[in-house]
């Protein structure tokens, strides 16, 4: 299993988070095929940059992922992504 985590910094501006919502969680839930939501960050103490809000895409394998990632809306989600980068961590974590 390959999973792509999604965490917006705070302060997460309110136009930031709607974005998200409205066009980066469809699109993930487009790729995926499954529903894809957004949860609260509750706790992260033991980090030194702070988050407010965490979403996961989930992929069989990186190979998956990446093929996935070069389709359209694979690369509609990259370019959207831009938009915002900087307001955002993303880390991928690959299950061998």
């Amino acid at each position: 299993m390959y999973k792509i985590l999604f965490f917006l910094r705070k302060p997460v501006d309110e136009k930031i988070l709607n974005h998200f919502n409205e066009k980066t969680i469809p699109i993930l839930s487009e790729l995926t095929g499954k529903n894809v939501s957004i949860a609260e960050v509750e706790s992260n103490l033991m980090a030194e940059q702070k988050f407010s809000f965490f979403c996961e895409a989930d992929f069989k394998s990186k190979e998956e992922m990446d093929s996935i990632m070069n389709s359209k809306s694979g690369l509609e989600l990259n370019k959207d992504m831009m938009n915002f980068y900087e307001h955002m961590s993303i880390i991928t974590v690959n299950y061998k």
